[in-house]
């Protein structure tokens, strides 16, 4: 390989790496705005590595076959530093915004189908209220017979 083409490997990888440390900040952001607990912090980060290290793997690729060389490694690692001292406040508040906008939306297009529920379930409840009380009535009077057998 020429000298020309790996530095534009190592380039690559500088710019994957970035991107790399630009989608783990989305994981961090969503980890914190669903409070995740332990268990699950930790099962999300193994789902985050995993789909990470596709995504690195898929992208190196096409730049050098998947020929994971000690430059490429080098370069993932510097833009993954390089995001993380210059732009992960940046990403970071990015998306946690992009995900607060998108918990607001989900309620304002899901409120209709709430109101919706709430009005079928509560005309259930109000249909349903004379028959519960027929109900204990007739219990009352007619309790179920007792099938233990001693």
């Amino acid at each position: 390989m020429s000298l020309e083409t790996q530095l534009a490997v190592f380039f690559a990888a500088v710019g994957i790496g970035a991107g790399a440390a630009f989608l783990f900040d989305c994981y961090r952001a969503a980890r914190v705005s669903l409070r995740l607990g332990r268990w699950a912090t930790g099962f999300g980060d193994l789902i985050a590595w995993i789909v990470l290290t596709a995504v690195v793997f898929g992208l190196l690729l096409p730049a050098n076959w998947g020929e994971v060389r000690w430059y490429v490694l080098l370069g993932l690692g510097a833009g993954a530093f390089l995001y993380h001292r210059s732009l992960s406040r940046f990403g970071t508040a990015c998306w946690e915004r992009c995900l607060r906008y998108c918990g607001r939306l989900i309620r304002v297009l899901a409120a209709p189908f709430l109101l919706a529920w709430r009005m079928v379930f509560s005309a259930f409840r109000i249909a349903t209220r004379p028959l519960v009380g027929i109900r204990k009535r007739l219990r009352r009077r007619h309790p179920p017979p007792d099938d233990r057998q001693f």
